[in-house]
């Protein structure tokens, strides 16, 4: 479990982050990858709405959907290699279509790491 391989003061950072995502997701939808994050990101305490990615679309069709219905949406994919990779390339794609998004919490993840490479890792 993560919580056992968190220092306090790791974990107290890690809460935190979480209580911001939770927070700024009453305002804005969150773009997880599949259903298995949005599970975690529940369990965690989100309540608003949360996107996935997987859904059978090709990346410029979601993006063109997510920027017909947000203006600003928090991106919180994976830490692995292709999961880095659709986090820039769906970012470059939403803002070109004059959508706001949120990376923050998703950079602060990957550079405190936290051990932490998915989403439903994040379960504490």
């Amino acid at each position: 479990m993560l919580r056992e391989m968190l220092s306090e003061r790791e974990l107290e950072e890690l809460e935190k982050l979480i209580e911001r995502v939770k927070e700024m997701n009453l305002h804005m939808p969150v773009v997880v990858e599949g259903k298995h994050d949005e599970r975690a990101l529940r369990n965690l305490g989100l309540k608003g709405e949360i996107i996935l990615l997987n859904s059978g679309m090709d990346l410029v069709n979601f993006s063109d959907l997510i920027a017909s219905k947000y203006r600003e949406i928090i991106l919180l994919l994976d830490w692995d290699s292709k999961g880095k990779e659709n986090t820039k390339r769906l970012a470059e794609l939403l803002e070109q279509l004059g959508v706001n998004v949120h990376l923050e919490v998703w950079e602060e993840l990957q550079r405190k790491a936290y051990h932490v490479r998915t989403v439903e890792s994040l379960i504490l």
